[in-house]
Formats: structure tokens, sequence, C-alpha cells
């Protein structure tokens, strides 16, 4: 990806803690695969409560796999995704 460009998730139907959770896993690649403890740790100002509720809700919706204690970034759904 070139240097400067995201991918921009673009769904209105996410809550603007899950866009941000996805958008940072999806433009970071130190977190497109994350425990949800870690990720509190990367989002220290979230509480766990609200992280699990994001990740709950990509999950629900596909955006993201739950493997064990990981969620991991579906990549099959990247592609329907904007590059900014």
């Amino acid at each position: 990806m070139p240097k400067n460009m995201r991918i921009d998730p673009n769904d209105n139907g996410l809550s603007l803690e899950a866009t941000g959770v996805l958008s940072m896993m999806l433009n970071s690649p130190d977190t497109d695969y994350i425990r949800e403890v870690d990720l509190c740790l990367v989002c220290e100002n979230d509480s766990l409560k609200t992280i699990r509720k994001a990740l709950g809700e990509l999950t629900d919706k596909g955006y993201l796999l739950h493997i064990g204690d990981t969620y991991a970034v579906n990549k099959q759904k990247v592609t329907q995704m904007k590059l900014i």
C-alpha cells in the first residue's frame, strides 16, 4: 500500500467504536490480528467492555474472524473496501 494511503471500512451500519477498531486493524500491520486484552493496551482510553462490544459487532458482520482468543481481519471483506 502506498505511503499515506489507508483502507476505509466504508460501512455506515457500523458503530463509531467498531469503525475505529476495524480501521486500526486494517491499517496497522501490528494489529491485523490481535487479542482483546492486547487491543486494550493499544486503545488505553477505551474500556474492555467497549472493545468487546466493537469486536463482537465486527465478528457478527463478518469483518473479523474469532479464532480462540484472537480476532483477525477477514481478508475477503477487504476487497469490498475503498483505498483512500
